[in-house]
């Protein structure tokens, strides 16, 4: 088992219009606080957190930094130790299972 990336950010105005445009989940993200962490396994590269699980396919939020963004990424279909992986297709690092969160 690996660590996650753990880096933090901070929403920035680039997220926040994004979400503006989305009805209800700005506040939603808000509500959670505007602080970012990525929560992928080591890696090169911009970092992505989780902004909103939505249970369509492919509609899940993510924030990435730098390079900020708002992006909906499909999910990631791999499965193991009986769960699914909560990140997205094509992430790089390991699945949620194989990375451990340094902060717990």
């Amino acid at each position: 088992m690996s660590d996650a990336c753990g880096a933090s950010g901070a929403l920035s105005a680039v997220h926040l219009d994004a979400l503006a445009r989305r009805p209800g989940i700005l506040r939603e993200v808000l509500d959670a606080g505007p602080e970012l962490r990525c929560s992928l396994g080591q890696h090169t590269g911009p970092h992505m957190d989780v902004l909103h699980e939505d249970p369509a396919p492919g509609n899940t939020l993510w924030a990435r930094w730098p390079g900020d963004a708002v992006l909906a990424l499909p999910d990631c279909p791999a499965t193991g130790s009986g769960e699914g992986c909560g990140q997205y297709l094509s992430h790089p690092g390991g699945h949620t299972w194989q990375v451990a969160d340094p902060t717990l």
